[in-house]
């Protein structure tokens, strides 16, 4: 027998304006402008307004890199997982962390396959696991660049541009949601995956 889905109440929230309810609805109209409506109000609610939030706030904006930082690798994990239409990240994180960089027009002219890496061990891991970057990684503003080894061989540590690294992010989810908007034949994946992904949040089966 197969795993089951628990039920998942109607009105259990997905994001802040919307609910399993309105997600049911779209899907069963096939309306893609409330589809799409309701992914930008998760991610703008979850993860976009809080970060800005925080950086309107002088008195903690200006020590709040790691909190902003920990959200934007919260964002990576799940666009990606939109991409591919997967509930969870697959096996190997780290790799994925890379496949997202390379198939971004915003993050691969920055990342090679060792940035990638250092990256994800340094902050995704360290700020996730031990709220702390690792290995000598910083994370900084104003820093004429998105990333550069903080001293000689970057195994030694990196240091990341907050700001350019989230004003990319943000560019890599307008892109996706302008493709899901287009649709059409060489978006049809595109779409399909971000279904898959909006059922697993949830909890229908497709």
């Amino acid at each position: 027998m197969g795993q089951s889905i628990p039920l998942i109440s109607e009105d259990r929230s997905i994001s802040p304006r919307y609910r399993v309810g309105d997600w049911r609805r779209a899907m069963e109209s096939d309306d893609w402008n409330l589809r799409i409506a309701i992914f930008k109000d998760r991610i703008t609610g979850r993860f976009l307004e809080p970060i800005e939030l925080i950086e309107k706030d002088l008195n903690i904006g200006e020590f709040a890199g790691f909190s902003i930082m920990a959200l934007d690798c919260l964002l990576v994990e799940t666009l990606n997982q939109f991409y591919q239409g997967v509930d969870e990240t697959p096996d190997n994180h780290q790799r994925q962390f890379w496949k997202f960089f390379r198939g971004s027009d915003y993050f691969k002219p920055h990342f090679t396959r060792k940035l990638s890496d250092i990256f994800y061990n340094h902050i995704r891991c360290g700020l996730l696991h031990q709220a702390q970057t690792k290995n000598g990684t910083l994370i900084r503003a104003d820093q004429g660049t998105m990333i550069k080894p903080a001293s000689g061989d970057p195994v030694n540590g990196i240091i990341v541009d907050r700001v350019r690294f989230h004003d990319a992010l943000k560019k890599e989810i307008s892109a996706y949601v302008s493709k899901l908007e287009t649709g059409g034949y060489h978006n049809a994946q595109l779409r399909s995956s971000f279904i898959k992904k909006m059922q697993c949040i949830c909890g229908i089966q497709l």
